[in-house]
């Protein structure tokens, strides 16, 4: 078996404020493995999205660790953290995050031209090609 992509061990996510504490996640336990895919399920205000921003090193836990191919996401600085998501992570949102005066191409386009692609119109219309 590969080592895992991905690997979440013992993630606490708590929240403090004037009326007590709010835990958010508590002891989240999961790894998966390249090509392996998953569904995050759960009612509504379930903690979600947190984990999701956990995994992506958008947010910090309140406790555990995320290995991110192999790397402990929390042992890295901000900067080493957001190369390697744009490098590791992608989202597919619930809402269309898509600027709504730049064409499908252009949106598609926009992050690979930030991160320095030599020909993201290529690579822009190659993905667009791939999902229809």
């Amino acid at each position: 078996m590969s080592e895992p992509i991905i690997s979440v061990e013992h993630i606490y996510k708590s929240v403090t404020d004037s009326t007590g504490t709010l835990d958010i996640l508590r002891d989240i336990d999961f790894s998966l493995a390249p090509r392996e895919t998953a569904a995050i399920v759960g009612a509504s205000g379930s903690g979600k999205s947190t984990l999701l921003s956990i995994i992506a090193g958008l947010d910090t836990p309140t406790r555990g660790t995320v290995r991110l191919a192999g790397q402990d996401l929390f042992a890295l600085d901000e900067d080493a953290r957001a190369e390697l998501r744009a490098r590791k992570v992608g989202f597919v949102f619930q809402s269309f995050q898509l600027l709504g005066n730049l064409t499908a191409l252009e949106n598609v386009m926009l992050p690979l031209e930030l991160a320095g692609s030599r020909d993201a119109r290529k690579a822009a219309t190659e993905m667009l090609g791939r999902v229809g």
